[in-house]
C-alpha cells in the first residue's frame, strides 16, 4: 500500500473523518504559515517594526506587561503558578534581553515550519500554547482563537498531522512493523 493510499483509507473510515482531516489539514497550512510569517516579520522588521534580533529588547514591554496583569490577578491559583512565573520573569527573563528576543523568533519560525509540514504535531503544539498563553498572559487579546486551536489539535493529532511529514512517517511505520498491506489493511500476499 502507499502512502496515497493509507491516506486514502483514512478518507474513506466515514463522512466526518474525512470532513476533520481536510478541515485540519486546511487550518494546519493557514496556523503554520501565520506563526511562520510573525516570526519572519520579528527577524527582518517586515511588519513596520525593527528587527527582534540584535537590537532593543522588544519582549520587555510584554514581559512587564504579563507581570503586572499576573500581579493584579485574583483568580485561583493554588499552587501558586503565578507567582513562580512573576519570579522568574523578574529575576531571569528580564536580564537576557537578546537571549529572549532571538527564541521568540526562533519558536514563532519552527512552530510555523513543523505546523506547516504536520511535522512533530503535539510538540509544535506545546511549544505554541506556551507561546500563545504568555501573549495572552501579557495583554494581547488577539491570541485566544490560537489557544483553542492548539488545544483541540491535542486531542487529533493523528488527523491534524495525517496529510503531512507525521502522517508519512506513520505509514512508513506501520508498514515496516505489520509488512505490505492493501488497502483495507490486510496483509497483502506476495507472488
Amino acid at each position: 500500500m502507499s502512502y496515497f493510499e493509507y491516506v486514502g483509507a483514512e478518507f474513506r473510515k466515514g463522512w466526518w473523518n474525512a470532513l476533520v482531516i481536510v478541515v485540519f489539514t486546511i487550518a494546519r497550512l493557514i496556523f503554520g504559515w501565520s506563526w511562520f510569517k510573525a516570526g519572519w516579520g520579528k527577524l527582518t522588521g517586515s511588519e513596520g517594526g525593527a528587527s527582534w534580533i540584535g537590537g532593543k529588547f522588544e519582549a520587555e514591554g510584554m514581559m512587564k506587561g504579563m507581570v503586572s496583569n499576573l500581579q493584579h490577578s485574583h483568580g485561583s491559583d493554588p499552587i501558586h503558578l503565578n507567582n513562580l512565573l512573576i519570579w522568574f520573569t523578574n529575576n531571569i527573563f528580564l536580564h537576557m534581553g537578546g537571549l529572549v528576543d532571538f527564541l521568540v523568533v526562533a519558536f514563532e519560525i519552527l512552530v510555523g515550519i513543523f505546523v506547516f509540514f504536520g511535522f512533530a504535531i503535539v510538540w509544535a503544539m506545546i511549544a505554541a500554547l506556551f507561546l500563545t498563553l504568555q501573549y495572552a498572559a501579557g495583554g494581547a487579546a488577539n491570541s485566544f482563537g490560537y489557544n483553542v486551536v492548539e488545544i483541540v489539535w491535542f486531542r487529533f493529532p493523528r488527523n491534524v498531522g495525517l496529510i503531512g511529514v507525521d502522517g508519512y512517517l506513520r505509514y512508513r511505520k506501520e508498514n515496516k512493523l505489520h509488512g505490505s498491506t492493501d488497502v483495507k489493511g490486510n496483509n497483502a500476499v506476495k507472488a
